[in-house]
């Protein structure tokens, strides 16, 4: 049965299961790009160990005609070594004032040294560079309480050019979106949508 036309008002708004699809990607974009939105920092998980991992990242990018979202990394972490052993990657983004929830599903892609990081790379701002400089590991033990960076790294003290140094830690991390599961939290009852991507079903759900 086609349901696609069915739908549901959200702050005077008519949502069809389209229009929804189309909302997640705009709100997924709007958090990529603008700093202090509450999708700019989705919670991350996978497979680590027989284990699972999970992180904050920063939104980097979200890229709806290719169904893809990108973060950034280090290739030394446990997580970039992990996901080269098994793909399975999912993100949860939440926006407490609109109460809207998204859980994405998908597999990683690893951009390493090629023309997607080159970009990233040149785009990233001196500060955010300072996570690549230290000399340690990502997750390495210690004995002191430590960013693990020289003191005039950790103070900023130091010149774009001597950020190169970096570059060759350097990761992006790509997410295919495989499926989205929405959620709309209300006190009138909740709803909840899920878009299959790998099944191209778009279809509503009992939250």
């Amino acid at each position: 049965m086609d349901n696609t036309n069915d739908s549901i008002v959200i702050n005077n708004i008519n949502y069809t299961l389209i229009d929804l699809e189309k909302d997640c990607w705009i709100r997924l974009v709007n958090g990529a790009v603008k700093g202090r939105d509450p999708f700019h920092l989705p919670a991350v998980a996978n497979f680590s160990d027989g284990d699972i991992s999970l992180r904050t990242v920063v939104l980097r990018k979200a890229l709806p005609e290719e169904r893809e979202l990108r973060f950034h990394t280090d290739t030394r972490s446990p997580k970039w070594k992990a996901l080269q052993v098994n793909p399975a990657i999912s993100a949860l983004f939440y926006d407490a004032s609109a109460r809207i929830q998204l859980r994405v599903k998908g597999k990683a892609v690893l951009y390493f040294n090629d023309a997607i990081t080159v970009e990233a790379w040149e785009k990233t701002n001196l500060s955010s560079r300072r996570c690549y400089l230290t000399p340690f590991t990502p997750s390495d033990f210690s004995e002191i309480p430590t960013s693990g960076l020289p003191p005039h790294i950790e103070q900023e003290e130091f010149t774009l050019e001597e950020s190169e140094v970096g570059k060759e830690h350097f990761g992006v991390v790509g997410i295919k979106v495989e499926s989205i599961d929405w959620v709309w939290l209300n006190h009138a009852g909740h709803r909840r949508a899920f878009f299959d991507y790998v099944k191209g079903e778009y279809r509503w759900m009992i939250p």
